[in-house]
């Protein structure tokens, strides 16, 4: 059978040990249950290229699944922020803590850390949500290897994105007004963090925080 034209099929097997690789419809990240290694799509290439895995440890919640985030190394520089009150090191604590964050009386201020973002689709409530925990709770998350993992149907192109409507919208959401925001981002390192998840009643959530998704 011939190819539609423009489209090119891929056969999800792992390229390291050849075993069939489970996914869902729209996926663009895999994990190879047989040999632990995870691969995202390349669309340049049309190949998968490796991608390092590592799974949340949390031996007492009763995960029914596990779904990916991003975890992106980023610095954040706000550059210029003009509003009445508050200030940008204030914020930028909150994500990264305030040993990993500085900022002055001008509006500038800086941080270091690494951005927990879903790879999956959820509402914009629920994104914005669950990267701010999930952010700020990532020095301390223990992790593990081994689960099935699927879901993942954005890349990281889509994260780096994300990551920046998450910063803009905390910064509308604060109590003063905002009036002009600049800021840089620069990412460093990226890896998939796999998240469990319970059923309550038809809903999911996450094993961690009890947020829908």
């Amino acid at each position: 059978m011939s190819e539609p034209a423009g489209f090119t099929l891929v056969p999800l097997e792992c390229p390291t040990c050849g075993a069939a690789v489970e996914a869902e419809e729209e996926d663009v990240v895999y994990y190879c249950v047989a040999c632990r290694n995870g691969y995202s799509f390349d669309e340049e290439t049309t190949s998968l290229r490796p991608i390092e895995v590592a799974f949340v440890s949390a031996p007492h919640v009763p995960a029914e699944r596990h779904v990916p985030f991003w975890a992106l190394e980023a610095r954040v520089s706000i550059l210029e922020r003009q509003a009445s009150g508050g200030r940008p090191a204030e914020w930028l604590s909150r994500f990264f803590g305030s040993s990993s964050s500085r900022g002055d009386g001008d509006g500038a201020g800086d941080g270091r850390g690494v951005f927990v973002v879903p790879a999956f689709s959820t509402s914009l409530d629920s994104t914005l949500e669950l990267t701010r925990r999930y952010t700020a709770a990532f020095p301390g998350l223990g992790e593990k290897l081994g689960e099935k993992l699927t879901g993942g149907c954005f890349g990281v192109e889509d994260a780096r994105k994300l990551t920046h409507f998450v910063v803009i919208a905390s910064h509308v959401e604060r109590r003063d007004v905002l009036q002009v925001l600049r800021f840089e981002i620069d990412f460093g390192s990226v890896r998939l963090l796999g998240v469990p998840l319970v059923k309550d009643g038809n809903q999911w959530k996450d094993g961690l925080f009890g947020i829908a998704v």
